[in-house]
């Protein structure tokens, strides 16, 4: 079963903020068969229960409330039923959407005015040549919104779209390799949060050169242009590189360490300086068996910030972990902490986030789990300019699905 597993398998950074239980489709012994080779799978998921903090409230004014999500999802693709990619060409395609009502009296405008529409769809193709050479197309779309950070009718809505196209080449045997990717990301947000709408475009250049069997040694070469739709925001151009060692070091063991300069190049303002312009990342990744991994890791970088100054620096430690039982029972524990240094601003804010779900699946349809999110922050300026606040937030779901 691959109900809850990400297409293109996440990253650990990614698996680390509760990616792992994506709603994907792909690979389910089931769909329906359109031509010789696409297949069509179809999912309905209810998650019910509890938000014990809708607004991000202080210890005493937090705002509870009894929260409904409904999920529909079709997806297009044509791997095989067991989820296997074919060589040559490979596509999938998929559209779902979020319909959230928060089950209050009418007298609760506040949390009713939350109810949220959240659609998302996306799609990517991959041509192949071999193992030689791959050229792969992608492109996401989201709708969010989100309850603001202070209890109101407003709604913070944010849309997001990622386009991106990437080259691989793998000449001769593949022990070098070299991966040439540009992105475009447009983040546009409504109403009050407009002018924190930018759009980002980055290029990358990743060149791996196969040391051991499956141990590579990298360089890479990230440079970016970030500029906002609105008047009184710095366009930046972040360049990013690493030097570093990834793979396999033992049958189980698998690593990822790096270290590279980092700027962000503000066209005014300050930018990063001091151990700031260090980019570094420290990953561990040990697979139990086939069907269980565990993952450990840390980043240090700086974070371009649309709202807050211009960017603020970071230090994550964060983990994941996913265990498959008998083919049909998934759990997930997941966690990450940040440490937030704003850069131009007296605040630092030190952020928790964690998770743990289980899903079951029940026959070949139907899906039964449960899941549990805390979101935490706690700042050191809560007045003025640039102000955050303290909060702790714990949503608790049930879900019942069915699958086809």
């Amino acid at each position: 079963m691959q109900l809850t597993s990400s297409a293109a398998g996440a990253s650990l950074e990614s698996l680390s903020t509760g990616r792992g239980r994506s709603l994907t489709t792909r690979g389910l012994a089931t769909g329906l068969k359109l031509g010789e080779e696409a297949i069509l799978h179809a999912g309905l998921f209810a998650d019910i229960g509890y938000d014990t903090n809708v607004f991000y409230g202080t210890k005493d004014g937090t705002s509870p409330a009894p929260v409904l999500h409904i999920t529909p999802r079709l997806e297009i693709s044509n791997a095989a039923r067991d989820g296997t990619i074919p060589s040559g060409t490979y596509y999938d395609v998929s559209g779902s959407v979020n319909i959230v009502r928060y089950l209050v009296g009418s007298g609760e405008q506040e949390i009713t005015e939350q109810n949220a529409v959240n659609p998302s769809v996306g799609g990517m193709a991959q041509f192949s040549s071999g193992q030689a050479l791959s050229f792969t197309l992608s492109e996401v779309f989201s709708r969010f919104q989100q309850a603001p950070y202070t209890k109101s009718t407003n709604v913070l809505t944010r849309n997001n779209n990622m386009a991106s196209a990437s080259l691989t080449f793998a000449p001769g045997g593949g022990r070098l390799r070299v991966m040439l990717r540009y992105s475009n990301l447009i983040d546009k947000y409504e109403d009050t949060f407009d002018s924190g709408s930018n759009m980002g475009n980055e290029g990358v250049l990743d060149i791996g050169w196969r040391w051991l069997p499956r141990t590579t040694i990298y360089v890479k070469a990230a440079q970016g242009a970030i500029t906002y739709f609105s008047s009184g925001r710095s366009s930046s151009y972040p360049l990013r590189t690493l030097l570093g060692l990834r793979g396999l070091l033992t049958e189980k063991l698998s690593v990822n360490l790096a270290a590279g300069y980092s700027n962000a190049f503000y066209s005014t303002g300050s930018n990063p300086s001091g151990l700031g312009n260090l980019g570094a990342v420290a990953e561990i990744n040990y697979a139990m068996s086939l069907l269980s991994r565990a993952g450990l890791g840390y980043h240090h970088d700086f974070v371009n910030s649309p709202f807050v100054g211009q960017f603020y620096y970071l230090d994550a430690v964060y983990f994941a972990y996913q265990q498959i039982v008998a083919s049909r029972l998934v759990t997930y524990l997941n966690g990450r902490y940040e440490h937030r240094r704003y850069g131009t601003e007296t605040r630092s804010d030190d952020t928790t986030t964690a998770g743990a779900a289980i899903d079951y699946m029940i026959g070949k349809f139907l899906l039964a789990g449960a899941s549990y999110a805390l979101s935490l922050n706690r700042t050191t300026l809560h007045t003025g300019p640039g102000a955050g606040i303290d909060y702790t937030k714990h949503v608790f779901l049930f879900r019942l699905g069915v699958v086809y």
